[in-house]
C-alpha cells in the first residue's frame, strides 16, 4: 500500500492542495499525519509549501514528472512545465483563428483592454462568449488563481441566454486537473465549453471540449 507521502505526491500532481483538502481527499485522520508527511516532502525538496489565496499553506509539486512514484497510476502525459509558456494573447489568437475558420465573426479584447476576451458570432445565430487565460512557466498558485478568476469573470458575462459560454486555456497538467475537479452539476448548469490551446511549433492547435 502506498505511503501517505506517496499519496500526497499523486494527489497534487494536477493542482496544489492544502493539508485540509488532502486529508479529506485521501481519507487520512488525524490531519496531523498529512502535515508531518508534507513537511518531510518539503525537506526532501519534492514539494513547496506556500501561502495560498486564502492564507492556508498549499502543497505544490516541485518537479511534476520526476516526483511521482513509479507505482502511481498512469495518466495522460501533458507537460507540466514549459520553457516558452503560452501567453494570453496567443490563446486569444488561436481561438480567433479557429472560430473564424468556422465562419464566425470574432471580436477580441487584446492585452489589458476591458470587456469580453473573445466574442464570436455566427451568421446562423450561434454565439460564443469566452474568457481566456495564459500559462505560467511553472504550475502553481498563480495559475490556480487565474483559473478561479476566469470562472468568476465568465459568470459575470452571462447575460445572453442564447450564447454558449467558454474558457480558453493552454493545455497543461494543472489546467486539466482544475477542469476535471469542477463538479459535474456546476459544469452542466454553466453549459461550459473548454477550448484547449496547444503550441504546435510556430502554430497553435485548438481542441474543443463541451463539459
Amino acid at each position: 500500500m502506498a505511503s501517505i507521502a506517496e499519496r500526497i505526491l499523486e494527489a497534487i500532481r494536477y493542482v496544489p492542495l492544502d493539508d485540509d483538502e488532502l486529508a479529506q481527499r485521501l481519507g487520512v485522520s488525524p490531519r496531523q499525519s498529512i502535515n508531518q508527511a508534507a513537511r518531510m516532502l518539503q525537506t526532501r525538496r519534492l514539494i513547496r509549501r506556500t501561502p495560498g489565496p486564502d492564507g492556508k499553506l498549499i502543497n505544490v509539486l516541485v518537479e511534476p514528472d520526476a516526483a511521482i512514484p513509479e507505482a502511481a497510476s498512469p495518466v495522460r502525459v501533458i507537460s507540466g512545465q514549459r520553457a516558452n509558456p503560452v501567453t494570453e494573447d496567443e490563446v486569444k489568437t488561436a481561438i480567433r483563428d479557429h472560430l473564424e475558420a468556422l465562419g464566425f465573426e470574432v471580436k477580441v479584447a487584446w492585452g489589458q483592454i476591458q470587456g469580453i476576451d473573445v466574442d464570436a458570432r455566427h451568421p446562423d445565430g450561434r454565439r460564443y462568449v469566452i474568457e481566456a487565460k495564459a500559462e505560467k512557466s511553472r504550475n502553481g498558485p498563480q495559475q490556480h488563481n487565474y483559473f478561479v478568476g476566469m470562472l468568476g469573470e465568465l459568470v459575470q458575462r452571462m447575460s445572453d441566454p442564447a450564447a454558449k459560454y467558454g474558457i480558453a486555456i493552454p493545455d497543461n497538467r494543472q489546467y486539466r486537473g482544475l477542469v476535471d475537479r469542477l463538479p459535474r452539476y456546476a459544469s452542466e448548469q454553466l453549459g461550459l465549453v473548454v477550448f484547449w490551446v496547444t503550441r504546435d511549433g510556430a502554430n497553435f492547435a485548438v481542441e474543443v471540449e463541451e463539459t
